[in-house]
């Protein structure tokens, strides 16, 4: 995709993304760019705090926000979007001046100035600035953004750095070209390059320990605690694996045991800690009279040792400066290094991890884009057609995208009137991923709290839930859950837009808002309609939503925004007060009345159930006629290389050799659909064995 196809794009993006929402193009962008950057793995979740002002005759800005709590780094990002068709060049002027407004909002709150009365306590900045000082303490970095959908004339993408009350502040310029390369990259990542240098050592010794076809190399090195702080202080969480970094964030970094090694016994940090593993889709090699040293890796990722990592350079840091920060000089650390391809990074580095970790289980660790969840999802939205709209004379899905990118691509392989048929087929507005359903989900499972901690951690609780579920009875996960998770989808969105549309609403904590609506929504019903649920069937038959259910979508909304921003809540910052279980507490307590009609328009649960069941049925047949075309597609000469392999092994039964024997002379011959299933099995029964399926 060239810089000016992805340009009309992204575009196209934050439009529709402003359009289904009601909202404001400015905000849709800011939006927008936060999610990309989420994809590019600089931040692991996304707040949205548009604020601006004037303080002791400073200009003051700011867009949105994310604090990492892996490495306790503050990113804060200002926008500037252009809209025009065309790309239009920026200058470093503009982006001096809006890097100055934020940087006087971060030091004017860190002093007081936003708090003392001067700005209203229901604006997002007021509640971001509270936070601020409260953060203050623990913040080891400040990581300014500057974004937007022009080009930068110069070839700089960071700043030099700088420093606010003595945190250091770092500085990142994202234009559109530079969206663009993290889009095209292999990974969907900016590239990092790692340095391996310090004050007396250029790269790290190492040994050669594998390689395979050029497709995996391995290194074995030793790296010096110092440095590997040192490299953590400069590059944060991004070194972590994204689902590290969610465990990491979970979990809380501060080991006990580690540090008190660290302080007490450095010399015997080796010997005690496992070290680190990690991965890098390339390395600069130099041989010397020492040996092999690899001086630098590309998009360095440590996938299991974060801990380690992280504690490494929390104890060098110390708590009040670096006035009792650790000495690592005497620490040593281990690390495994695997060398992957940038095609093949995206999807190995995951599963490295996912054994890597496999003493210390990441919750999300089994639940990447290839689990059956999602590939079932990804099946149903291209196959099911919405019902028509508006006097359409077709029919359209809802794009479930299983894996990044997989919209734009599905287009690029089309041209002219398919590729319009395409976009007819599947508008841009009805696009839903991973994180949309974990987000629909567990609103709908009152868990609006667990939505507000942001994209990736409330990932990690919706995916061990579906993970369990989905071992327990998988055929749960039918046609009409479809329909019902895209029900959700249009009622999430018609309540965006009902925000947005109230006098009272002034432009900040709309998703929170959503959430905690949709859950007292749900709430409401089971406690006050027994006997009773909502129809998402009928939603989804509509694809809208009207009449009672929306005016009851619209009372609820002003109820949940008025205890999200009273002014006695517990926490200043709205965002944070949403992520508390007390918040959900006061909002299930609310008194709420249905309007007419809407128990009227409730479905009986019995009928629900029988739904229910009907829906199981037609799912274990769907997956017997997918296991057997499974089987049948397979070449018979590859159950022939199984069954040798099993038989060579001794780890066949008779009746399986038997089986396989069958499987063996397909399309002459052709298993039932019980004989397929029992061969599905002894295929995965021999793979979890050792044998290596072509």
């Amino acid at each position: 995709m060239t810089l000016q196809e992805f340009h009309r794009e992204f575009l196209e993006s934050v439009r529709s993304r402003a359009e289904s929402a009601r909202d404001f193009l400015s905000a849709s962008f800011i939006e927008e760019c936060g999610n990309r950057l989420i994809d590019a793995e600089q931040f692991s979740s996304f707040e949205s705090c548009r604020f601006e002002g004037v303080s002791n005759k400073k200009k003051l800005r700011i867009d949105g926000y994310y604090l990492d709590d892996a490495d306790n780094s503050l990113s804060l990002l200002i926008g500037n979007f252009l809209n025009e068709d065309e790309i239009i060049n920026f200058n470093t002027d503009e982006v001096k001046k809006a890097f100055i407004s934020v940087k006087n909002y971060v030091q004017e709150s860190l002093d007081g100035f936003v708090t003392d009365g001067e700005f209203d306590e229901s604006q997002p900045g007021y509640g971001l600035a509270c936070d601020l000082m409260d953060w203050q303490a623990k913040i080891s970095k400040f990581r300014f953004y500057y974004v937007s959908d022009g080009q930068l004339k110069s070839r700089m993408k960071d700043w030099p750095e700088d420093e606010i009350n003595g945190i250091p502040s770092e500085f990142h310029i994202w234009d559109i070209s530079r969206f663009h390369i993290a889009y095209i990259s292999a990974t969907g990542r900016d590239e990092l390059i790692v340095e391996f240098e310090s004050s007396n050592q250029r790269g790290l010794s190492c040994l050669a320990a594998a390689e395979s076809d050029g497709d995996y190399k391995a290194y074995l090195c030793m790296i010096s605690g110092d440095m590997l702080a040192d490299i953590y202080e400069g590059y944060g969480s991004r070194l972590l694996e994204g689902n590290v970094r969610t465990f990491l964030s979970a979990k809380g970094k501060v080991n006990s045991k580690i540090q008190n090694t660290i302080r007490i016994q450095p010399e015997m940090f080796f010997a005690f800690n496992n070290g680190i593993a990690a991965t890098a889709e390339n390395v600069v090699l130099e041989e010397g009279n020492s040996g092999l040293r690899i001086v630098s890796a590309t998009n360095l990722q440590i996938v299991n040792g974060g801990q380690t990592t992280a504690s490494l350079a929390l104890a060098k840091r110390g708590s009040a400066g670096k006035k009792d920060g650790a000495d690592l000089s005497k620490i040593m650390v281990q690390m495994k290094l695997s060398v992957l391809p940038p095609k093949k990074a995206g999807e190995l580095t995951p599963e490295i991890a996912r054994y890597a970790n496999s003493q210390n289980k990441v919750s999300d660790a089994d639940f990447f884009s290839n689990h059956p969840y999602h590939v079932r999802l990804e099946e149903f939205s291209r196959r099911i057609f919405a019902p028509s709209t508006g006097g359409a004379q077709h029919g359209t899905h809802w794009f479930y995208e299983r894996a990044r990118g997989q919209y734009l691509n599905e287009q690029a392989k089309l041209s002219g009137a398919l590729k319009t048929q395409f976009s007819l087929q599947n508008p841009r507005k009805q696009l839903f991923s991973k994180t949309d359903v974990a987000k629909l989900e567990n609103t709908w499972r009152e868990l609006p709290h667990k939505v507000s901690l942001g994209a990736q951690k409330n990932f990690m609780i919706f995916a061990d839930v579906i993970a369990k579920a989905w071992s327990s009875d998988g055929k749960v996960f039918n046609e009409d859950y479809y329909k019902n998770i895209v029900a959700l989808a249009i009622m999430f969105r018609h309540t965006e837009t009902v925000v947005s549309q109230q006098e009272w609403y002034q432009g900040g904590y709309r998703a929170n808002i959503v959430t905690y609506t949709l859950a007292k929504l749900h709430n409401m019903v089971s406690e006050q309609a027994l006997g009773k649920q909502l129809s998402l069937r009928g939603v989804w038959d509509k694809q809208s939503v009207t009449g009672p259910l929306s005016q009851q979508i619209e009372l609820i909304t002003k109820y949940v925004f008025e205890i999200l921003t009273d002014p006695d809540r517990p926490k200043e910052n709205v965002t944070e007060w949403a992520k508390m279980q007390a918040c959900w507490d006061q909002v299930k307590e609310l008194s709420i009345k249905f309007v007419p009609g809407f128990f009227e328009s409730l479905q009986d649960l019995r009928a629900s159930i029988e739904d229910v069941g009907a829906s199981k049925v037609a799912q274990k047949t769907d997956d017997g006629i997918a296991m057997q075309v499974s089987v049948i597609e397979t070449p018979s000469f590859e159950w022939s290389r199984m069954l040798t392999w099993g038989v060579r092994g001794g780890r066949l039964t008779p009746k399986q050799e038997s089986l396989l024997k069958i499987a063996a002379q397909i399309p002459n011959k052709i298993p039932t659909e019980k004989q397929c299933a029992e061969i599905v099995r002894i295929r995965a029964s021999l793979i979890d064995q050792g044998y290596i399926s072509l």
